[in-house]
């Protein structure tokens, strides 16, 4: 076991310099955190989201930061809480090997400080990129999907986001450089007292999810803002809750590797490893889409010339429940977004009929529209049992347990005929370079999502202001984020 690993990330947390960011990794992640925005805006207005905004209103406080969707600005802990939220609602945030999605909590943690203190977009990169490497490392440490006597692929039984408190901490903590050395590493402490508890892991067996979709991600996220306040406070907690397994088995990982926790830290940024989405669903469904949409342009065809779909999906995918016997409606309460992100027959009947992606493919109208259900009948789902062996190798043979392909096939039968496609990487992947995005894609997005929402000259006044976001004086100030949805 590697000894004083808390003290040794506490300490690169308090140390952090935007000097010793490599260009790339400014670059990379400023255009995460112009994606994390688009998300938020695009969500702003959904009835989930106007249910927490109803609960911070409700606190009351000093207004310090925003809240996406709400006019008025709350304070910093409470901002943060409703944004990481507010950020995954639509499934279109980062994903981080396929595995997790935190990107959410480091924005949310560090835009609410940056603005209740007026730091700069330096510090606000910074602490984007220092916090996600820690959120980065937590994940990879954690062993929570493992093989089953029959071969399967299982996930741990207990499971939770609650290792992200420690991100959104650190991003905060980054960002607002309010907290002295020592003060630091008692926050990580703190935060090992006050982060949610995993709970029992149904995601692999249900088929509709509740309120907050499969994790805690206000309570995440409020934890480590509260944790940030009490360090700042004087509160003192131990110093090692990293060393050895303890706080990252009591987040309901099977094991923990924590040599992976300080492996490289400060040469290897892991947000340069991130993927972008395009769409507002799992990311298991995007290379799907993409096959499917290239096809229909390469054959120009028209959803009405499908027959069928058979889509043959990566293994990790396919062990849900929700893959494999795909619900054939969609409530349209509150939990409309977070059923369709996942609803594969759904997602693919839309993008076949051209519905531009964005938070409108869960519109009523969508959600209710035969002609979309009719096609999406017509679509079937199977497990790829050729990628099997490509994710053994990942278990078996790579030290972060992670496959960076996500291989799927597909059949489209029209007129009869049997089109089959492959991909191994989707749209948005950081690994090739026909994949990985680009500014002009991310800007893509914001019009897909946004449009309807912003004018135009908001829309292209935000993208250059995140873009040159280290030119930025007081985020507070000059970063302009739409306080309502229309």
């Amino acid at each position: 076991m590697t000894s004083h690993i808390t003290q040794t990330l506490a300490d690169f947390v308090h140390d952090a310099e935007y000097a010793a960011l490599p260009p790339e990794v400014v670059d990379y992640t400023k255009l995460v955190i112009l994606d994390t925005l688009i998300c938020g805006i695009a969500a702003g207005d959904f009835e989930r989201s106007h249910m927490m905004h109803e609960i911070v209103r409700g606190l009351g406080g000093p207004q310090e930061a925003s809240v996406f969707g709400m006019a008025d600005r709350v304070p910093a802990a409470h901002a943060a809480m409703a944004n990481a939220e507010i950020f995954n609602l639509l499934d279109a945030d980062d994903t981080f090997f396929t595995s997790s999605h935190f990107a959410a909590f480091n924005l949310a943690g560090a835009l609410a400080e940056a603005q209740r203190l007026g730091r700069s977009g330096r510090d606000l990169i910074l602490g984007m990129a220092v916090g996600f490497d820690l959120n980065a490392r937590l994940n990879l440490s954690s062993i929570v999907l493992g093989e089953g006597e029959d071969g399967s692929f299982e996930w741990a039984r207990v499971n939770g986001m609650g290792f992200a408190a420690l991100g959104t901490a650190a991003s905060a903590a980054v960002a607002g450089a309010t907290l002295d050395r020592q003060q630091v590493r008692h926050l990580f402490g703190l935060v090992s007292m006050m982060a949610p508890t995993p709970v029992v892991n149904t995601l692999t067996n249900r088929l509709e999810h509740n309120t907050m979709k499969y994790a805690n991600y206000p309570g995440t996220a409020q934890a480590g803002m509260m944790a940030l306040a009490f360090a700042k406070q004087g509160y003192v907690d131990k110093q090692d809750c990293l060393d050895g397994e303890g706080f990252i088995r009591a987040q309901g990982s099977l094991r923990a590797d924590e040599e992976l926790l300080v492996e490289e830290l400060g040469e290897k940024w892991w947000i340069l490893e991130t993927c972008i989405k395009y769409y507002p669903a799992c990311r298991y469904t995007a290379g799907p889409i993409d096959m499917l949409r290239r096809l229909m342009r390469e054959k120009e065809l028209c959803a009405e010339d499908i027959e069928k779909i058979e889509i043959r999906m990566h293994p990790m995918g396919y062990a849900l429940r929700i893959f494999q016997e795909p619900p054939k409606e969609i409530a349209t309460d509150h939990r409309a977004a977070l059923n369709g992100a996942f609803n594969i027959p759904y997602v693919m009947a839309l993008a076949a009929l051209g519905r531009t992606p964005g938070p409108q493919w869960y519109s009523e109208e969508n959600l209710k529209d035969p002609e979309v259900w009719k096609l999406a009948a017509r679509i079937v789902t199977a497990e790829d049992e050729s990628a099997r062996d490509d994710v053994l190798r990942a278990f078996r043979e790579t030290r972060i347990r992670r496959f960076r392909k996500t291989p799927a096939s597909m059949s489209v039968w029209v007129s009869g005929q049997e089109h089959r496609c492959d991909a191994e990487y989707a749209d948005g992947d950081p690994w090739t370079p026909e994949t990985h995005a680009t500014w002009e894609s991310v800007e893509q997005k914001f019009q897909n999502f946004c449009s309807h929402l912003m004018p135009q000259e908001e829309i292209r006044g935000l993208i250059d202001c995140v873009r040159n976001l280290e030119s930025v004086k007081d985020v507070s100030r000059e970063l302009k984020l739409p306080s309502a949805t229309a």
